[in-house]
């Protein structure tokens, strides 16, 4: 990294634009209050004063520059420091969420059987409240295919799978589920409580 050139930072900037600034409107103070009596004097000092008005407004620009530069430096620092912190605050959210999921897991997670559009199902780890709407959805999916009910009811549900950290949301459309019902294996692996090891995880 190139080293920068002495006097040549933001705010040394703007302390000489500030310092030009002055000295300029210190000059045109002193030249409106003076009083030539010639034309030829007059006329001069509407020349001096046009120019110096000039000068005063591009200066007054430097000085408006310079302070931009410094405002958008300190407003990249502030971007910079935000950025960092929400990456700790993000990781340590993440941890707070894997140790969360960990416990709840642990004490609370069963495996159950998930259905999915293409008609085939998958094991999810839920938790109890999720786990009882699986029980439910089960026991609607018996009573649909009977033609005695219908899965209205789920339209819209999921299940937050913890091994994924994803949703999976509910099969409904009963066309789906009469073309598949026979592939459902409603074996010992199809539910298993708590702890217990897992089915055949897709």
């Amino acid at each position: 990294m190139t080293p920068r050139k002495a006097g040549t930072s933001p705010h040394t900037r703007y302390r000489r634009a500030r310092k030009r600034l002055s000295d300029l409107e210190v000059l045109k103070a002193t030249l409106e209050r003076s009083r030539p009596r010639t034309p030829g004097k007059k006329g001069a000092k509407t020349r001096a004063l046009n120019k110096l008005t000039r000068r005063v407004s591009a200066a007054r620009g430097q000085v408006t520059k310079a302070r931009n530069v410094i405002a958008r430096a300190a407003s990249e620092r502030a971007a910079v420091k935000n950025a960092v912190k929400y990456k700790r605050s993000e990781a340590a959210t993440k941890g707070w969420a894997k140790r969360r999921v960990g416990e709840r897991i642990a004490p609370f997670g069963d495996h159950w059987q998930h259905l999915r559009p293409d008609g085939t199902t998958i094991t999810v780890v839920v938790d109890k409240t999720d786990s009882s709407l699986e029980g439910k959805y089960w026991n609607m999916y018996g009573v649909a295919l009977d033609g005695k009910g219908d899965l209205r009811y789920f339209e819209g549900l999921s299940v937050f799978d913890f091994d994924r950290q994803r949703r999976f949301p509910f099969v409904t459309d009963l066309d789906v589920i009469a073309q598949h019902a026979d592939e459902i294996d409603f074996g010992p692996g199809f539910y298993k409580r708590r702890n217990e090891a897992p089915g055949n995880a897709a």
